[in-house]
């Protein structure tokens, strides 16, 4: 997990499917645990199932429940492709670039913040 000035960043790596989601899920939490918001890059993502989505939209019930956000950032073609198809990013901002995930979060005041 890295750190952006602004928020926690998840970058998992590879397929997301019902074998790798527990490593997911750490990483998740790990960076939820840590009260500010997160990004998740999905820019090494490959492929993502149903599995996958359901754990990020825990793990964004969690963020929303303490005033943090969550957004995905970067996802290739065809993880893209999924999230268009389910609507996904009504859900879960998107946005193609970590600049722009950065911003959307900046003016987004944490719990406690002044």
């Amino acid at each position: 997990m890295d750190e952006a000035s602004v928020a926690n960043i998840v970058h998992p790596q590879g397929e997301i499917d019902l074998s790798t989601v527990p490593i997911l899920r750490n990483a998740l939490s790990a960076a939820v645990s840590l009260g500010r918001h997160v990004i998740v890059d999905l820019s090494d993502v490959t492929f993502i199932d149903s599995t996958g989505f359901r754990e990020l939209l825990i793990h964004r019930r969690v963020c929303r429940e303490n005033d943090r956000l969550m957004v995905l950032v970067n996802p290739r073609e065809r993880v893209q492709r999924v999230i268009d198809m389910l609507n996904f990013f009504q859900m879960i901002p998107v946005y193609r670039t970590m600049e722009t995930a950065q911003t959307s979060l900046k003016g987004v005041p944490l719990p406690g913040a002044r």
